[in-house]
């Protein structure tokens, strides 16, 4: 369901354990109200935070565990950003339950984060710990040749309308962003091609966009230095993870082809150390609310 898992699973070279953590949450955030139970047969998948407000409805237990703990980094690994960065049992992938939770207003978003890693504890028995796994990366760096990008012209607006209804496609095949709201949609064709299209994004959620399965196969950090807001159409062939490679005389680039003459950037091989959260103890049925 939530589509990125496993993209670089079993890659690790080194592991360094470290502490446990699901021990008693006396003293700590909590939420207002919360209540947590397994999703039943009309239960209609959905996510949703408003101000003071948490619902979760058929979320698998690695979802509710990835958001509790995303962005999370003990100082020296790369910080949890993808579902493969969470290791547990089998069933947190099958399991499901819903979850509704109150907290005040102007709660930030890192102590609603806190709020739920003791929800878990306290509902799941959540005992887990931090690892650390050597990935394979790419780093994103301006290529010899010269950036060919130009920072965009106009000057984003957060604020602005997002989508409304189906996006709208150009005579190219590449998606229309909503003007004047920074944005970078990616469209796949039947032919294997992809589009992406960029309006107002640091190069830090470019990279991200590299680092999808269906582009990069494996984490794109950003190495370019680069500052500035950019604009941009990439066109090249998507590969699918366990899909062969392109043949030698394939009229459309590889996403490293394409970033390289397109965008005068290059996709360099590396290594880098991420941080892995390891599910050591959890109930498969909460706790009574």
């Amino acid at each position: 369901m939530h589509g990125l898992h496993g993209a670089v699973a079993g890659l690790g070279l080194s592991v360094f354990a470290g502490c446990a953590f699901g021990q008693a949450v006396e003293g700590k955030l909590s939420f207002e109200a919360a209540s947590v139970k397994p999703s039943g047969p009309t239960s209609v998948r959905n996510f949703s935070r408003d101000p003071g407000r948490y619902s979760a409805s058929k979320a698998e237990f690695l979802e509710l565990v990835f958001e509790a703990y995303r962005g999370q980094g003990t100082g020296t690994p790369l910080p949890v950003t993808e579902y493969d960065q969470v290791t547990g049992p089998a069933w947190m992938e099958k399991e499901e339950f819903d979850v509704v939770a109150t907290f005040p207003p102007g709660t930030t978003r890192e102590q609603f984060r806190e709020m739920l890693r003791n929800l878990l504890v306290e509902r799941f028995k959540l005992v887990l710990h931090h690892e650390t796994k050597v990935l394979p990366i790419y780093e994103l760096v301006v290529a010899k040749g010269g950036l060919k990008l130009k920072e965009t012209a106009l000057v984003p607006d957060p604020d602005a309308p997002g989508f409304q209804g189906r996006p709208a496609v150009d005579n190219e095949g590449f998606v229309v962003l909503p003007p004047g709201r920074p944005n970078i949609a990616s469209r796949f064709m039947a032919d294997g091609g992809a589009h992406i299209t960029c309006f107002g994004e640091p190069m830090s959620v470019v990279a991200t966009t590299f680092g999808q399965p269906n582009a990069a196969g494996r984490r794109v950090i950003d190495k370019t230095g680069l500052t500035g807001k950019y604009d941009f159409k990439l066109f090249y062939r998507a590969q699918f993870p366990g899909t062969p490679p392109p043949a030698d005389d394939d009229p459309m680039p590889t996403l490293e082809q394409a970033v390289r003459q397109q965008l005068g950037l290059s996709l360099v091989p590396a290594k880098a150390p991420f941080e892995i959260i390891v599910i050591d103890h959890a109930e498969k049925v909460p706790a009574e609310n």
